[in-house]
């Protein structure tokens, strides 16, 4: 397939999604792709909602991190300055704070929605908890997600074993994208391999390896494979 690979949407509607491993905006060989659809003026909001359970027991310790200030805003917002969307351009999903209806304006007034990385399963969880899936599938503009939130783009994705989860399991996540799958943080890793494998017997698709230094970004009905990302198997098998 080259560069590109053919997708299918899960909806009549055109968007555009990029796939991460970690928050690399601006590393220097993803920037450049990124900065044709990420623009000054643009509004972005961030759906902080993926954490695990033990991570945040309270609403004290969420605000160390997530309030102005915190590590993972501070890391948001350092990441989107130098596309020309400054801190005030920049709206939060709080958890703890936002009911469905201030979460609900946030998202719909966004030209962005970008959702950081932790517990997949977790931030589906809290996306169906608080209201937001109708919403958020209805945003048909630009999704960036890290980690977690890129595999929840996925209308079906898998969780391979590693220090959080130890076993392998697939879940359910947005409604956006179907038709290939995704390997965050791969690291070519014998329980990643086996995982991806198991997934490519069972459903026949592509599959995408996202190391922490990759990113995939789906535009229109295509792939577009960002610095070490790749297409590690396609309809055949394995890329060689």
């Amino acid at each position: 397939m080259g560069e590109f690979g053919k997708i299918v949407f899960a909806t009549a509607y055109v968007m555009i999604n990029i796939l991460m491993s970690r928050s690399h905006l601006i590393h220097p060989k993803i920037k450049p792709a990124l900065e044709t659809y990420i623009k000054p003026g643009m509004k972005v909001t961030a759906i902080c909602l993926s954490f695990f359970d033990s991570q945040y027991p309270t609403k004290e310790r969420y605000d160390l991190d997530y309030q102005k200030d915190g590590q993972y805003y501070v890391k948001i917002v350092e990441q989107l300055i130098p596309f020309g969307i400054p801190e005030k351009d920049i709206t939060w999903v709080h958890y703890f704070d936002d009911d469905q209806a201030d979460s609900i304006h946030k998202i719909a007034t966004a030209d962005i929605l970008f959702f950081p990385g932790g517990a997949p399963e977790r931030l589906m969880d809290r996306i169906h908890e608080k209201g937001l899936y109708d919403v958020i599938n209805k945003h048909q503009k630009i999704y960036i997600g890290v980690s977690a939130g890129a595999m929840i783009q996925l209308k079906h994705y898998h969780i391979s074993p590693d220090a959080d989860y130890p076993s392998f399991s697939y879940q359910e996540g947005l409604d956006l994208l179907t038709g290939f799958f995704v390997e965050v943080h791969y690291r070519r890793k014998k329980k990643q391999k086996s995982s991806m494998r198991r997934v490519f017997r069972a459903y026949k698709q592509p599959l995408y390896t996202i190391p922490d230094d990759g990113c995939l970004i789906v535009d229109h009905d295509k792939i577009k494979v960002i610095n070490t990302a790749k297409l590690y198997y396609e309809k055949q098998g394995v890329v060689r």
